[in-house]
């Protein structure tokens, strides 16, 4: 048993656990705990350090943190192009202006700098300060609140403003740039130039139709604030829209309006009152008014059109019906039936047809028995016997039904569709009406007898201007427009609208015989009021029984051009139902074109070449 307990495999396992070493030795230990107490020790040393950060600057901070809110991603807004007139004259142009910002959060975060504030926004701005207060109390996390209602906020206020911000170290408040379209000439060219909607797009006239071009492009701007306090920023840029040169000149469209408000207010005044000013050689329109009038900087005030008693008994209905009706362009977008302004279209029609010449005679006892119908003549008495010269200066219903009914049907509505009746002309505005013919198969022998003098069919004013340009200039259409030219936004013509001739009408001898015509019809015949003394003009006058015959309602008219031989300036002039018992009398046109023609000539370049 004493052999046993002594075998060598127990005394070498002996040996081997004496030779077992530990891990972690007393040094090791020491120094380990020597680590720990330093850590705790600059742990305890660096919330020391956050804690006096806190203290000290931590207003510096949080105020870098929410301004990096209010100013990481911010949308740069364009400047829209402006409207001219041909002569440079600004009529639209968008002006700078700013907006007041206050951020809330700001200002309850330092409630030592709110007073100050508020009391200085008040003070410079004539702001309303309880309005400024609950905003701030009201949206106590909000770090921008827009006040756009301030109307003191020109480029030398806001300026001033900030200096004296920084002056007095306020804070939580800045500026919004922005742009407000403003209309410099009124009302002038209200219904052509068209005004902007609450959501920045263009309505009615040009600010429409060339929205595309005079809109630009926004741009953004990306920023934060570094530890500085510098705002690093990344800028795309914004791109301003064109701008739009007008062929209209603005002296002859302020003339024409104020004429037109003078005859309505001092004259003889009408249910509408319209005229048209147009280049007879390219096809521009100088100038384009009617009667109804709005402020452009106040397109939603009716009292240019009515008086506020009229106003306070108008229904919420028929005040938007009556606006719509106050933006209409008369002159592009209302069809009438002309009257005898179109007899000299009938009659250009059956020259170039060959059908008649200027020899030719016709016969007028004053009625002529058209199917079932006696038609009469403007002169019930007769004319007697007359040439085609004289059948237009005496404006004879009985010769214009005899060429209607040699033309035919088939010829007739050829004509009617060339000269473009019945049609829209392609005018670059908005809401053009295309008028109404009778259709070939329905110009039975009465529709085609009246349609020839100018009854029973209905045209626009833009038609009857484009065509009659035609018929005197060599017969020539041109494409009538109100655009001459885009620039860009340093100035720089990026396009020019040429005169576009989109077809022939009449051949050079059927409108050289037309000019004299019409020449004599003003200095002899129907046309002799609208004679301006050291001018040449040639002209037709208009007088169109409205629809409900029997009720005696007439508008009357004159179409014109001068110089009388070789035209550049033509007037196109519409009173419809004058404001008397008697309306069927042309000379309300005549006498009024010529007061136009007088004043509006020189500033056209149309200057006395004789006296007369």
């Amino acid at each position: 048993m004493a052999a046993q307990r002594g075998s060598p495999v127990r005394r070498h396992a002996h040996r081997r656990k004496k030779k077992t070493k530990k891990i972690f030795t007393r040094g090791m230990r020491v120094t380990l705990f020597a680590f720990y107490i330093i850590f705790i020790l600059v742990f305890l040393a660096l919330m020391y350090k956050i804690y006096l950060i806190d203290r000290n600057e931590g207003d510096r901070y949080k105020k870098a943190a929410l301004s990096q809110q209010a100013y990481t991603n911010k949308v740069l807004g364009y400047q829209r192009g402006s409207i001219k007139d041909r002569n440079n004259t600004t009529m639209a142009i968008s002006l700078r202006k700013y907006n007041l910002v206050l951020e809330p959060r700001t200002l309850n975060a330092d409630k030592e700098q709110m007073d100050p504030t508020i009391k200085a926004i008040v003070e410079h701005f004539s702001a309303d300060e309880q309005q400024l207060r609950d905003a701030v109390k009201d949206k106590p996390d909000s770090m921008y609140e827009r006040f756009d209602n301030l109307k003191e906020l020109d480029v030398d206020k806001v300026e001033s403003f900030q200096k004296k911000m920084k002056e007095s170290k306020l804070k939580g408040v800045w500026f919004e740039e922005t742009y407000v379209r403003n209309y410099p000439l009124g009302s002038v060219g209200c219904n052509l130039i068209g005004f902007m909607s609450s959501e920045n797009e263009g309505n009615y006239g040009v600010e429409e139709s060339y929205n595309h071009e005079l809109c630009g492009t926004t741009g953004r701007e990306y920023g934060y604030f570094g530890a500085d306090m510098k705002l690093e920023r990344t800028v795309k840029p914004a791109k301003n829209g064109n701008s739009v040169v007008l062929t209209i000149d603005a002296n002859a469209q302020r003339i024409v309006e104020q004429e037109i408000a003078k005859f309505q207010k001092e004259g003889v005044g009408a249910k509408r009152v319209a005229v048209m000013l147009t280049n007879i050689k390219n096809g521009e329109i100088l100038a384009m008014a009617s009667d109804s009038t709005f402020d452009l900087n106040d397109p939603r005030n009716l009292g240019g059109m009515y008086t506020e008693a009229q106003i306070a008994a108008m229904s919420d209905e028929e005040q938007t019906e009556n606006r719509l009706n106050m933006w209409a362009n008369f002159c592009i977008g209302s069809a009438y039936e002309p009257g005898s302004t179109f007899k000299p279209f009938t009659i250009a029609a059956a020259l170039d047809e060959n059908l008649y010449n200027e020899n030719s005679t016709f016969s007028c006892n004053g009625v002529v028995k058209v199917a079932d119908r006696d038609i009469h003549c403007s002169n019930t008495s007769g004319h007697g016997t007359l040439d085609l010269r004289h059948s237009l200066m005496e404006s004879c219903n009985s010769a214009l039904m005899a060429i209607s009914k040699k033309l035919g049907r088939e010829r007739f509505y050829k004509y009617n569709q060339l000269y473009g009746f019945g049609q829209k002309t392609g005018i670059d505005l908005p809401g053009e009406s295309a008028g109404l013919i009778h259709p070939q198969g329905q110009l039975n022998p009465v529709e085609l007898a009246t349609s020839g003098f100018g009854q029973t069919q209905a045209v626009t004013m833009v038609q009857m201007t484009g065509g009659f340009a035609a018929l005197v200039n060599g017969g020539n259409y041109y494409q009538p427009h109100v655009v001459k030219e885009i620039q860009n936004s340093e100035g720089e013509v990026i396009e020019t609208i040429n005169p576009v001739v989109i077809k022939k009408l009449v051949s050079e001898d059927t409108s050289r015989k037309i000019r004299s015509f019409l020449k004599s019809t003003v200095e002899e015949g129907t046309a002799a009021p609208a004679k301006v003394k050291g001018y040449s003009i040639g002209g037709k006058t208009g007088t169109a029984e409205k629809k409900g015959r029997n009720k005696k309602e007439y508008l009357v008219s004159f179409i014109g051009c001068t110089p009388a031989d070789d035209p550049e300036i033509g007037i196109y002039v519409i009173v419809d139902e004058p404001n008397v018992a008697d309306q069927a009398h042309s000379t309300f046109a005549t006498e009024f074109s010529a007061k136009i023609m007088k004043k509006v000539l020189p500033f056209l370049g149309q200057y006395k070449s004789k006296e007369s």
